[in-house]
């Protein structure tokens, strides 16, 4: 024991100190999972064993949704391996410190080159252990630890000295059900903007024209007529940012870059003089913003009056013929996308597309009532996928005030 602490916050009824142990002192000796990643030893689910990897490691979770799975044969081999309900794993690489319990459904389990923690005291809650290591206190420990270089890695010797803040039973099952079950819902509200994001992919793909075909898969009622193939130059003007590197300030005219582009809103700005000289194309409301250089073919909807600076990693789209929200939609829809893509130059670094060969890519145009109809119908799409990415951030965020809060 070296010290004695209490949180911040904690649930009612609980007054006593804290006791910090370390991890070692709380388990048997930790060990690491089969070193082999050999094809020959995989095996398929219904003759195999689990084969958890770091990757599978989520926060306080397993991912048992792309789990492998080894031979019987290599299983038997390394059965002084298998891991028991209860067993806290930890990755040692890619994420290195993420921790989560073995579930009782992946009792038997084999792993790879995890860390295997098994608590020798029925008074230490795997759980409460498992969320301790992902909290900013835990991983604050193990980043000061770490061993390597660039490729970061963590070993059994790190994860013996982490000093786990120790409250009384009944308060560890208090703080791990309130955690999981918060974890619970930031899962819940993860597959739905997963499901959003994926219903938006497959409307791309359906409520535009194929390559070489003249209509969608899918459309709205009351639409026959073909649509026509133009070049985006044909249907738009398109422009570049200021190639100079701007001197920032702290307030004045926003300026915008690759990283700006899903809010378009920054903390950066430029003054009066320097907008009104280099700027004589400005975004307006009802204009299109594309990345062209680094994550290409990412778009966004001026929708302010805000005069707005930004940078030649962006290309700007007016166009009289087309409905912005059509046009953005477009831009994401798979035929565009390739289009964009063959154009790109991919030996630079980073990669970009100039503005001519931007100015090339195809577009399938419909009349400007079905262009109004798909673009009110992805703006709306669109509007409920950040609604639920900024309720998931909040949730995210309010995890990670409870977790400083709730440990010494």
């Amino acid at each position: 024991m070296m010290s004695k602490k209490s949180p911040q916050l904690r649930f009612e009824g609980f007054t006593d100190d804290w006791e910090q142990r370390k991890l070692g002192e709380l388990s048997q000796k930790i060990s690491v999972g089969i070193a082999t990643s050999s094809s020959k030893y995989f095996s398929s689910q219904d003759h195999g064993v689990p084969f958890i990897k770091n990757q599978d490691i989520k926060e306080n979770r397993i991912n048992t949704k792309n789990l492998e799975y080894i031979s019987k044969e290599f299983d038997n081999k390394n059965k002084n391996k298998r891991v028991k309900q209860g067993d806290i794993i930890t990755a040692r690489t890619g994420y290195p410190g993420l921790s989560a319990v073995v579930p009782k459904e992946l009792e038997g389990a084999q792993t790879f080159t995890t860390l295997i923690t098994r608590p020798i005291s029925e008074m230490i809650l795997s759980e409460y252990i498992s969320i301790f290591i992902n909290s900013p206190y835990g991983m604050k420990q193990i980043s000061g630890m770490e061993a390597g270089g660039a490729q970061k890695n963590v070993n059994a010797g790190i994860v013996q000295n982490l000093l786990i803040p120790l409250p009384s039973l009944d308060e560890q099952k208090k703080i791990s059900n309130f955690i999981l079950k918060l974890d619970d819902t930031i899962a819940l509200h993860q597959r739905k903007l997963d499901l959003l994001k994926e219903q938006k992919k497959g409307y791309l793909q359906k409520m535009f024209p194929k390559n070489g075909a003249k209509v969608p898969e899918l459309r709205f009622a009351g639409f026959a007529d073909d649509w026509e193939v133009r070049k985006l130059n044909e249907v738009s003007d398109i422009y570049d940012g200021t190639h100079q590197t701007p001197k920032y300030q702290d307030n004045g005219v926003m300026f915008l870059s690759v990283e700006n582009i899903k809010t378009l809103t920054s903390n950066k700005f430029i003054s009066r003089e320097a907008f009104e000289d280099e700027f004589k194309i400005r975004p307006q409301r009802g204009d299109v913003l594309m990345t062209r250089i680094g994550d290409i073919g990412t778009a966004n909807v001026v929708e302010t009056d805000e005069d707005l600076a930004y940078y030649v990693s962006l290309a700007l789209f007016k166009s009289e013929e087309l409905n912005p929200y059509f046009l953005q939609a477009s831009i994401y829809a798979p035929f565009v996308q390739d289009q964009i893509w063959k154009r790109t130059l991919h030996i630079a670094f980073p990669k970009k597309i100039n503005k001519n060969e931007i100015g090339q890519v195809p577009i399938n145009v419909p009349t400007l009532a079905e262009q109004t109809k798909i673009g009110s119908f992805f703006k709306q799409l669109d509007k409920t996928i950040a609604l639920h990415q900024r309720k998931l951030d909040l949730l995210k965020e309010q995890k990670k005030g409870f977790l400083q809060k709730m440990f010494v």
